[in-house]
């Protein structure tokens, strides 16, 4: 096992993550946290709903987004940025809470593709994403 993946690095990155200021508006936390193997959810709240009563789809692209670069930390000790995300919105959201999870494709030194996929309660899909994701140094 790695620096990367010691337990107190993995309790760092999950502090680092749930004090920043979009996490907390967006109400994301860690539902576990290991390397490679990461869920975190969100709830729905009134401040993330469309004018259609279902969550807006820059709320679930967030969380899509969000997962892959805390997927990627959670292996390595980098900063990562974004840079394309392709999402697909599969089913409408409107209550309970929002799972998303990642699978790294390739984990390049430099650049990364990695699935994401957000699911309701029940684990049915709500969307999915493949990201491109650089590694910063």
């Amino acid at each position: 096992m790695n620096d990367y993946t010691t337990s107190s690095y993995l309790q760092w990155l999950k502090s680092e993550f749930e004090a920043s200021p979009f996490w907390g508006h967006m109400g994301i936390t860690f539902e576990r946290l290991e390397p490679g193997e990461v869920i975190i959810k969100m709830p729905v709240k009134k401040e993330l709903l469309n004018s259609n009563s279902v969550m807006h789809g820059g709320a679930i692209a967030s969380i899509l987004d969000s997962i892959i670069g805390a997927t990627i930390r959670s292996t390595r000790e980098v900063r990562v940025a974004t840079i394309s995300l392709t999402t697909q919105f599969v089913a409408p959201f409107t209550e309970g809470t929002l799972f998303a999870s990642a699978t790294i494709i390739n984990p390049g030194k430099r650049i990364q593709y990695v699935e994401s996929k957000a699911m309701n309660d029940e684990g049915e899909i709500i969307g999915t994403a493949l990201g491109t994701f650089a590694v910063l140094k």
